[in-house]
């Protein structure tokens, strides 16, 4: 197991979001990114406080998305962000590219990757398999809303790994495909870019796992981390 600790992310200023704001932000984006017919309203309530404290991009962007009709439209989420739509709402499917045969399924990066997400779930205590798969991006909002709450559980640096490696990287292009759909969703996926940036300054300082040195050095690696 390996451990390293990066430099401090180039930001106009440090980062001034506490953990509680963050959480909860993470907690309602995840909320809104579920089909409309499964938002829970009362969950989306009492974290719609914390936009108050929320960096202004993260604000307005909530703040359009909510204003938007579409935002409570069915036919609207089926019709861009299901799993055989446009713009899935899985963040594999943007950090790796689509495989052209059978085989080509069997051997892709993103098997390994969902396997590492799926045990760093297991760590923090989180049951992804009574939802969707591991990449699906609301379950993925809400791993990091809870990890904020379970600090005692990252003494390696899972965390700070899973939004550099696992999460931040699929929101550019999953935003520039959203914004092709004039959908308001691309507003909710911006206002998670901004969180991840916020969040991984609060991290700078802190070590970020790495796979063994013995490994076969892919981005990632098909076994559970050693936790």
């Amino acid at each position: 197991m390996g451990q390293t600790v990066k430099e401090k992310p180039q930001q106009d200023r440090w980062s001034v979001v506490d953990a509680g704001t963050l959480a909860s932000c993470y907690r309602l984006i995840g909320e809104l990114l579920l089909y409309p017919q499964e938002r829970d309203q009362d969950r989306i309530e009492a974290n719609l406080e914390a936009l108050d404290d929320a960096p202004e991009k993260v604000r307005e962007a909530v703040q359009k998305f909510l204003a938007a009709p579409r935002s409570q439209n069915a036919d609207e989420y089926i019709d861009v962000l299901e799993l055989d739509a446009p713009c899935p709402l899985y963040a594999g499917a943007y950090i790796f590219d689509e495989p052209k045969s059978c085989r080509g399924v069997g051997m892709s990066g993103r098997n390994a990757y969902m396997l590492e997400v799926g045990a760093v779930y297991k760590h923090y205590g989180l049951d992804a398999s009574v939802r969707d798969l591991a990449d699906f991006l609301p379950m993925m909002v809400e791993f990091l809303g809870l990890s904020l709450d379970r600090p005692d559980r990252d003494k390696i640096g899972l965390r700070r790994r899973f939004v550099e490696q696992y999460f931040q990287p699929a929101l550019a292009p999953l935003i520039e495909k959203l914004e092709k759909f004039e959908t308001p969703y691309a507003e909710l996926v911006k206002a998670l870019a901004v969180l991840a940036e916020e969040d991984l300054v609060t991290m700078f300082d802190h070590p970020v796992w790495v796979p063994p040195a013995d490994s076969d050095k892919r981005p990632f690696q098909s076994y559970e981390p050693e936790l």
